[in-house]
């Protein structure tokens, strides 16, 4: 029977990580970037090998004590962090369960999840770890360090994936039974990522705030580890850590089990929810309005392109996943403030009124109109053959952005008084930010008119999204920096926009000319003495030309651009 257990879990996990295998191997982008990832890592892996290799270090000194272990419990909790997040949004239950739950019983299909898991984490970490820990073992003879080091990993990583199932498994029974919950889950899921990300940022740039985790046996898998190695364990800490991750996979499978067995064959309450939140409310009531709830009080204006705006602001709503990219800076953003609080600020605080100055217009345009024609979805062809013209559509398509980025504006001077800014720098960067706020959305929909992707993409069990394409992202980004960004650190600091403009114009940009030598010395030679020009600059003409320059700039991009993308859109031919 056990052994009838472990071959279906086998099966369900070799299924599952083929699946995974095919979804990465279908796009190039992916295929690149865990190509980029694995690189990196196994390059470091190499060069630490080589140095263990060649010059054999002594390591008779070292030990392992409460920072290694605080150190490998804080990652363990991270590992279990992330994946509930994926077992909540992305893998609640199994492809196919409604053939695979009448074949096997729920405890099999959760160990095979938890087996696929490991697996996918292992992809990503076991070459480097393996490398790394049989040049270790060469370099001190101790041929028991490799089976140590792998028992090791794998009880930190499985007992990490257990515990996150039993987690993500709660919160998604939860959800399915609670109505509350079931009605707020965006909002709550939303505030459980920031508070995930943004904990681990501040935790991971605070000297100490590992510290204390030391005391947590898992954590203690390090002494196992090291136990074959030339170095100063204790065999008390490795045995805990064995019985401390052994319990935690032998006691969390069969909880995981019979929690996914009520999930995954019990009543929710979600279907009866999201009815009601599509009910309109009243004979005769805008639908769109009453979709959008409190959203729907916005000052988005009337007739055909403020029916335009609502749907816009609608379809961003029900796209919680396209969106959550967005949240990143202010998690960023955010973990610094609280540094700042705690007095352990690595960064000016000086820096945060820019900040949001430039976040602001980003986000305003790139949540409603970086993708205007894959937010349409299935109805884009209706939207094409639709009597609105092109103009109408535009402005209805930037408005959400402009309303709810003004709305949000206030924050900007308040948050630059409060960092020491003068009134003269609080009006400047309150002035840019406006400006940025009505062209980032028309620029924005320009871009994304000649590079929409209008195809969907996984994000979750069954659940489809079409965020903006990466070349959207990186040009929209490029000219938020050069509309927004440039001018606010030119009137803010001119004498460091000057540095870095010399240094990139006679460093960066030159620096391939000159290599390559020969007739394009010249240019290189060239590029020198506009570098050098740079710097000679006085800071008025910076600041003033810095200034005014981008602003233009970006307010004749955002008329051209609007200008363009309701063209653009009239004209377009599927």
């Amino acid at each position: 029977m056990v052994i009838g257990h472990l071959a279906g879990a086998l099966t369900i996990a070799r299924t599952e990580l083929r699946r995974s295998v095919r979804k990465v191997t279908g796009r190039l982008s992916q295929i690149l970037g865990l190509g980029v990832g694995l690189f990196i890592f196994t390059a470091g892996a190499l060069l630490l090998s080589y140095l263990l290799v060649t010059e054999t270090p002594d390591l008779s000194g070292f030990t392992i004590g409460a920072g290694v272990r605080s150190a490998v419990a804080f990652q363990w909790l991270f590992v279990v962090a992330i994946i509930t997040q994926r077992v909540v949004t992305v893998n609640p239950r199994p492809d196919a369960d409604a053939h695979l739950l009448t074949t096997v019983r729920p405890a099999t299909a959760v160990f095979g999840l938890v087996l696929a898991e490991t697996a996918r984490i292992l992809a990503y970490i076991g070459v480097p770890l393996l490398i790394v820990t049989l040049a270790l073992a060469y370099a001190t003879g101790s041929v028991a360090t490799v089976p140590l080091v792998a028992l090791a990993v794998i009880l930190l990583f499985v007992s990490g994936v257990v515990l996150a199932h039993v987690i993500g498994l709660t919160i998604k029974l939860a959800v399915a039974r609670i109505p509350v919950l079931a009605r707020h889950r965006t909002v709550l899921g939303t505030l459980a990522v920031v508070l995930l990300f943004g904990g681990y940022t501040v935790v991971q740039s605070t000297s100490g705030g590992t510290s204390g985790l030391g005391i947590v046996p898992v954590g203690w898998v390090a002494d196992l580890a090291a136990l074959a190695l030339p170095i100063g364990t204790s065999p008390s800490h490795a045995a805990g850590g064995l019985v401390m991750t052994g319990f935690v996979i032998l006691a969390g499978v069969p909880l995981a089990s019979r929690i996914a067995t009520a999930f995954w064959f019990g009543d929710s309450v979600t279907p009866e929810i999201e009815t009601e939140e599509a009910t309109v409310d009243g004979v005769g009531s805008d639908p769109l309005a009453s979709g959008l709830g409190l959203l729907g009080r916005l000052p988005l204006g009337s007739g055909q392109s403020g029916h335009v705006a609502r749907r816009t602001v609608l379809l961003a709503r029900r796209a919680p996943a396209k969106l959550s990219y967005l949240i990143l800076p202010f998690i960023v953003a955010g973990s610094f403030l609280i540094q700042a609080a705690l007095g352990e600020l690595t960064l000016p605080a000086v820096v945060f009124a820019p900040g949001l100055a430039v976040a602001l217009p980003w986000v305003a345009g790139a949540a409603f109109t970086l993708n205007p024609l894959g937010d349409e979805g299935r109805v884009l062809p209706l939207t094409l053959t639709s009597p609105i013209d092109g103009r109408t559509y535009l402005r209805g398509l930037i408005r959400p952005g402009i309303v709810i980025g003004g709305l949000c504006l206030p924050a900007v001077p308040i948050l630059a008084l409060a960092t020491g800014h003068t009134p003269v720098d609080t009006v400047l960067v309150l002035a840019v930010a406006t400006v940025g706020v009505l062209t980032a959305a028309a620029i924005a929909a320009g871009i994304g008119m000649v590079f929409p992707r209008t195809d969907t993409i996984r994000v979750a069990r069954g659940q489809e999204a079409s965020p903006p394409t990466m070349t959207a992202m990186l040009l929209y980004t490029v000219c938020v920096g050069v509309t927004v960004a440039l001018p606010i650190a030119a009137g803010l600091a001119p004498g460091l926009v000057r540095t870095i403009a010399a240094v990139v114009v006679g460093g960066l940009l030159a620096f391939p000319f000159a290599y390559v030598g020969g007739p394009l010395t010249g240019v290189a030679e060239v590029l020198g003495s506009l570098s050098q020009t740079i710097a000679e600059l006085d800071t008025v003409v910076v600041q003033s030309g810095g200034l005014v320059v981008p602003v233009v700039l970006g307010v004749v991009a955002g008329l051209l651009s609007a200008r363009f993308a309701a063209r653009y859109f009239e004209r377009y031919m599927l």
